[in-house]
């Protein structure tokens, strides 16, 4: 994340209106980050909430057929652990509190229907991913929250988005214009502020576009993206339409390629998942969309393939780098008879990966030590990687996955074997020439977009004259503020400013000359303020200051310094430059201000009696 999104995303935070565990769970969360804690503490607070004890149970005795069953909290506890206790507990604390919200284009129920799939999906492939499956739960029950954080702090602006921008591509970047930074890159900076490890903040981070994870192919890093990526479309899957968002089950197949999911395997896979999933949404009262049939979604998905299985067999390039003669010679046969065409190489180095016409599969045997060098070499270059090897072997295909290799064949393996690892490559190549294509026509379209919405919210909400927000952005965000400031009984100031004798500026020096000292002020009074302020222009030479977070006594220091900063500079001409000075009034919010209006009112009281009391001074109310 870039400093002007981390610093957007602190704003946020410091706002206090970002989802965040409560009751119980915040209990459990506090005294957990403390050395001493006990497993009992932590029982004695989880008791407390009969709720938060069944769902910490059951998530104990989840995959645990045939073992005897934990049923005291205290066994629970220890045989999860401390952190991943704190972690369940925050994830189901979120669910309970943000079930529902005021953001109208945004399906709660759905959300975290997809998010809780997409939690099991990810804890059902942990050992893929290397990482402890209750990690994984909690890493995809979050890896989302960046949608219900805009959905809840920003619900009315959020909503338009998702009713203007159904592509994910244009919502990022609507997003990105509008709220400074996007869903992704706060749903990274949440879990990374909940202690959540920094591998999984980062396939938070990139899972909905893995192609752009900058670490290295065949790294856990990567992988744990791959997997995140893939129970993603398992959870969109299961809740078509939720966020406005949509996902096929072919969809589906090419994730689970990128995990080395083979297509045999993604159906019982996303049974066990989906059996799961019910029982889930059953204990948290969540309701499920109605649904497909996985097995009719997947069928359907097939189809196409098998349609045109055959013309894409054809179509496809395919390398042969197998030292074994028979094990070559049945490749090439079995090729041969499918007419897919092939060349042998002696070596990974006669490949050139970044040729008009490179292979689409590379078939490797690992019969030679370098072998591992050239399958890396391979991978690193982008292209397919199936393993040949002996049914001895087979042990060593995970080790092999974990560098990279997409899939493998052992021993007599069948032409139908053969023919489904194709097809897996086939649809990979689909995959990574549409993803290419589609991210370079999102990219520039939403660059047009975005230069072109930039240029009319500029339009729209600058004051041309001066280049301080105008009155209407002004308006919305110390809207935005008092809202922040009255859920989290913090002080809010207002600043009233007017330029002193201003008609007689126009008069004695042309309406130009007084137009030049507007923005000259405007400038002068914007180096003045603090990072956080909001400083608009009200209407004609009047300004106005809202300063979040702030008392009356660092309101009228900014007020002296912003007076003092005013009596310091020469306006006008520069061959006829005059002094002017301001009146401020300044008011904080109080019982008696109720309403962002009243506040203003009472700064513009003050104003008034600054100006009366001879101007050039402060008047606080």
């Amino acid at each position: 994340m870039d400093e002007t999104a981390r610093h957007r995303f602190e704003e946020l935070k410091a706002g206090g209106q970002l989802p965040s565990p409560r009751g119980v769970a915040l209990a459990v969360m506090e005294v957990v980050r403390h050395p001493e804690a006990k497993i009992r503490d932590i029982a004695r607070l989880v008791q407390t909430d009969p709720a938060m004890t069944g769902r910490i149970l059951r998530y104990a005795n989840t995959g645990r057929a045939g073992s005897r069953p934990i049923v005291s909290l205290g066994q629970a506890i220890t045989f999860l652990g401390l952190y991943r206790v704190r972690q369940i507990a925050l994830g189901f604390s979120l669910i309970d509190e943000y079930r529902s919200g005021a953001c109208r284009a945004f399906d709660y129920e759905r959300y975290w229907g997809a998010s809780l799939a997409t939690a099991i999906a990810a804890q059902s492939l942990a050992a893929i991913a290397q990482t402890p499956p209750d990690e994984s739960f909690t890493c995809g029950l979050l890896a989302g929250i960046g949608r219900l954080a805009l959905a809840t702090v920003f619900p009315h602006a959020y909503a338009e988005l998702l009713e203007q921008h159904a592509g994910p591509e244009r919502l990022l970047a609507a997003e990105q214009q509008r709220f400074g930074l996007d869903h992704a890159e706060l749903s990274a900076e949440m879990v990374a502020s909940w202690g959540v490890p920094a591998v999984f903040v980062q396939a938070v981070r990139h899972h909905e576009a893995p192609y752009a994870d900058p670490s290295d192919p065949g790294t856990r890093a990567r992988t744990l993206t791959a997997v995140l990526h893939f129970a993603s479309r398992v959870g969109l899957l299961l809740n078509p339409g939720g966020d406005g968002r949509e996902i096929d089950a072919a969809q589906v197949f090419d994730a689970a390629a990128q995990v080395g999911i083979d297509r045999d395997e993604v159906k019982p896979l996303l049974e066990r998942i989906t059996k799961d999933w019910a029982a889930w949404m059953k204990e948290l009262a969540l309701h499920a969309a109605p649904s497909v049939p996985i097995g009719e979604l997947l069928e359907a998905a097939s189809r196409p393939v098998a349609a045109n299985g055959d013309q894409a067999l054809a179509q496809m390039r395919v390398a042969l780098l197998v030292s074994d003669a028979n094990c070559r010679a049945r490749l090439a046969a079995l090729l041969d008879g499918l007419k897919v065409s092939y060349a042998v190489h002696a070596d990974a180095g006669e490949i050139d990966a970044a040729a008009q016409r490179a292979p689409q599969a590379v078939f490797v045997d690992i019969g030679r030590p370098e072998r591992l060098r050239e399958l890396e070499s391979l991978v690193a270059a982008g292209l397919p990687v199936v393993v040949v090897m002996p049914p001895a072997a087979e042990s060593d295909f995970p080790r092999l996955m974990e560098m990279g290799a997409m899939d493998y064949l052992v021993g007599d393996f069948s032409e139908a074997a053969l023919i489904a690892r194709l097809m897996s490559a086939h649809r990979l190549a689909a995959l990574r020439s549409a993803i290419r294509s589609e991210r370079e026509s999102a990219i520039n379209a939403s660059r047009q977009w975005a230069q072109a919405n930039r240029r009319l919210l500029q339009e729209a909400l600058t004051d041309p004259l001066t280049q301080l927000p105008n009155r209407r952005y002004g308006l919305d965000r110390y809207a935005e503020e008092w809202a922040i400031a009255v859920a989290n009984d913090l002080p809010i100031a207002c600043l009233m400013l007017d330029i002193d004798h201003f008609k007689q500026v126009n008069d004695r020096h042309g309406h130009d000359v007084g137009d030049r000292v507007l923005h000259q002020l405007a400038r002068t009074l914007e180096g003045g303020c603090r990072r956080s302020d909001v400083l608009f222009r009200y209407g004609g030479e009047e300004f106005c200051c809202v300063c979040p977070g702030t008392g009356m006594a660092e309101a009228e220091h900014l007020a002296q310094r912003l007076l003092d900063a005013v009596r310091a500079v020469r306006c006008g001409r520069e061959d006829k430059p005059f002094r002017v000075t301001l009146s401020i009034g300044v008011a904080v919010r109080s019982e008696q201000t109720r309403q962002p209006a009243e506040l203003i009112a009472v700064a513009d009281k003050a104003l008034y009696l600054a100006k009366e009391g001879g101007r050039d001074r402060i008047v606080s109310r």
